[in-house]
Parts: structure tokens; sequence; C-alpha cells
């Protein structure tokens, strides 16, 4: 009784911490819509994008092995972990955001403004993130929701000052949120009370290479595969296609909220209990997936019935786009879901080959199947080619968890064989 009230603990922690998350992201995005043009929201949703792929890539990285590897490791040795992914996570920011500051100059004005934006910020970004990974990492989600409010009160606390004072450049708006989530990270730091070991860097990079190499791996050929495709909408269509995109993504986002939330609890609960038996891992994920399942048809039906007149309040220029793509994201997001489960179990259990194999495939076929689509119907197509994908792919998801649980391994042993 005392397990289950302490998951049911834990859950609620991250579920919380992904919907303050979630819906800063969702309200940030609907004041930049509010306050740019359709092109100013395009730019600042492909500035969001690379923020996105940066943060998943640091995942891969860092984030993932240390829950993987690390959430069932005595205290101190998790702690001098977290030291360690912290320091790792700073230097790898550091280089990325030089990367898109001298990536920026080969784009439009606009664009070229909010990535130079982002690149001041992403450090202070990307180590906010993995402060909330060593919180879950630790089994305390609720100082990941934490500090999460305290990003969401100075960002939102800023941009109101900037929007009273008509102050609406994206430098400054990506700068209210850049901040927000600088002294978030800080605090996160504090209380993690750990210090950044920068020169921990290439020590951690080999010791995690042989579990790393395939999540990152996997990340660039599935996740990763997505997001440089949706850039490449942009340079077949334009950058307002990818706002509306971004547009059908945000209204998705209390979708994504529980769907991450139920992620990020699955993997270190079962890291931690890799002996449970076949039929118990099949039934988490099927519980897990089964339940998203649920939400998510509850969510987007009432979002495709909702009046059109609200997508226009929210998103102004931006929603002409948008609802042309709303029905196929949806249903992406419901196929995606049903794979939630599997993923979890499988990341949780150590299966890095096995995912791998899947995003191998699962990414040329992105780069054909969107690009393809985008090419011939435009960003219509773009969405409906999202959907189909995460169809295709399901499959192979369930069949990989089924017999993955018939051979529960600590991951170690898995990456060793």
């Amino acid at each position: 009784m005392r397990k289950a009230k302490d998951l049911a603990t834990k859950l609620g922690g991250n579920l919380f911490d992904q919907m303050l998350s979630a819906l800063s992201n969702v309200v940030l995005s609907i004041l930049v819509a509010r306050s740019v043009d359709a092109e100013g929201f395009g730019s600042f949703a492909i500035g969001f994008l690379i923020y996105g792929m940066a943060v998943a890539a640091l995942k891969s990285i860092v984030g993932q092995p240390l829950q993987i590897k690390f959430a069932a490791a005595p205290t101190e040795e998790l702690r001098n972990r977290m030291a360690q992914g912290a320091g790792t996570t700073l230097a790898i920011a550091l280089v990325m955001g030089l990367g898109v500051a001298v990536g920026s100059q080969g784009t439009g004005a606009t664009t070229s403004e909010a990535l130079i934006a982002l690149a001041v910020w992403l450090p202070g970004l990307l180590v906010q993130d993995f402060c909330r990974m060593a919180f879950f990492a630790a089994g305390r989600p609720w100082l990941a929701a934490l500090i999460d409010g305290i990003w969401a009160i100075v960002q939102f606390g800023l941009l109101a000052l900037l929007l009273l004072n008509d102050q609406e450049s994206l430098t400054f708006l990506i700068g209210a949120w850049g901040i927000g989530a600088t002294i978030s990270g800080l605090a996160g730091l504090a209380l993690l009370r750990v210090p950044l070991r920068v020169s921990k860097t290439f020590a951690w990079l080999r010791e995690q290479a042989t579990l790393s190499r395939y999540l990152l791996a996997e990340y660039v050929l599935g996740l990763g595969a997505v997001q440089v495709g949706i850039l490449l909408i942009a340079a077949i269509t334009s950058a307002s296609d990818v706002g509306a995109i971004r547009a059908a993504q945000v209204l998705l986002g209390p979708l994504g909220i529980v769907a991450t939330a139920a992620f990020q609890f699955t993997v270190p609960e079962i890291a931690r209990r890799i002996d449970w038996p076949p039929r118990r891992l099949q039934f988490f994920a099927a519980a897990v997936s089964g339940g998203l399942l649920l939400l998510h048809l509850v969510y987007v039906i009432a979002l495709l019935v909702m009046p059109p007149e609200w997508g226009a309040a929210l998103f102004g220029d931006s929603w002409q786009g948008a609802a042309l793509v709303l029905l196929p994201m949806c249903i992406s997001a419901c196929f995606s879901c049903v794979a939630n489960g599997p993923a979890g179990v499988l990341y949780g259990l150590g299966w890095a080959r096995e995912t791998f194999r899947i995003n191998l495939f699962k990414g040329p076929l992105i780069l054909v199947v969107l690009l393809g689509a985008t090419w011939l119907w435009g960003v219509i197509g773009s969405a409906w080619a999202f959907a189909a994908i995460e169809a295709i792919i399901l499959p192979f998801w369930i069949a990989t968890v089924i017999r993955a649980s018939q051979h529960p391994r600590h991951p170690e042993a898995i990456l060793q064989t």
C-alpha cells in the first residue's frame, strides 16, 4: 500500500511539473503569436524548435543516462553524477549556442534576430532542463515543479513589463524566456546542492558512451529527423507554415504534458524494478498507453469541435494555417501516445539497441514521407505525413516491448550483449 502511495505521489509530481512546464510554453507561444505577425511567429517557432532539438540531444547524452544508470544508485554517487552531468550540460550548451549564433547569419533578418537571442540564453535554458531531469532521477519531481514555477514567475513578470511598455521585439520576448530559465536553473543547482563540474565533461562522455551513443543516434534518427523535417518545411514552403504546425502543437500541448509526465515517470521507475515478471511489465506498458489514449481521445474531440473564433482569438494571423493541419496533427498525437508506454518500459530496461533499431527505420521514413508530402501538398501534406509515420511505427514498439519484457536485464548487461 505504501509503495503504491509513493508511486502515486511521484506520478502526481511528474504530472504537475509537466503541466506547469508545458502550460508556460503554451502561454509564451500565444503571447508571442499575438505580439508579432505570422512571419515573426514563424521565426520564433524555428528558434523554439532548435531549442527543443538541443534539449532532446542533451537528454540523450546526459539526462537519460543519469536516469537509467544512476536512479537506483546510493545518494552520494548520484549527487556526484549529477555534478558531472551539470558540468557536461553547460559545456555542450556553450558550444551549441555558438553554433546557433553562427548559423543565424545565413537566415532572414527576422529569423536571425530570433536565433541570436536564443544563442545567448541557450546555456541557461539547457542547464534548467538538466536540473529537472536530475530531480526526476532522484525521485523528487516536486522540486522540478518548484523550479519550473520560479521560471514561470520570472518569465511572465518580465513579459508583462515588456508588453505594457510596447517592447515587442523577438530579442526582448526571447530574452524574458531565457532570463527566467537561467534564474530557475541556478535555483535548481542550489536545491540539488551540486557544483558545475565542467572539467568532468570528457570523463562523462567517455563513461556514458556505451548507452548515450544509442540514445543520441536514435534521437537523431527519430525525433531529430522530425524536427529537421519541420525546418525543411520552411525551406520548401515558408516560415509561416512552420508557425501553423507550431500553433497546432501548442493546442495539443496539454496532451504533451500528460504524455511526457507518464514517460518521465515510467523510465526511472522501471529502471528501479528491472526484476518485474514479463506480464507485470507488459501490463504496466499497456496501462500507461491505455490511460493516455483515453485522455487523448476526449481532448482531441473537444479540440476539433472548438469554435474557430476561439482559435483566431488565441493565435491571430497564425490561426488560419493551424486550422488546416489540426485534424491530422490530432490523429498523429493519438498514435504517438500509444507508443509511450512501450517506449518508457524499453528505456527503463536499458534496451537502447532495440529502440535504436526502431528509430533507424523511422528516421529515413520521416524524411522521405514528410518531405515528399510537403513537396506535393504543402503544409497539409506535412501534417498528414506525421500521422502516417506514427501509425507505421507503432507496431514495432509494441512487438519490441513484448520481447523485452520476457528477458528483463540490467541496462549494462543488455548493452554488453
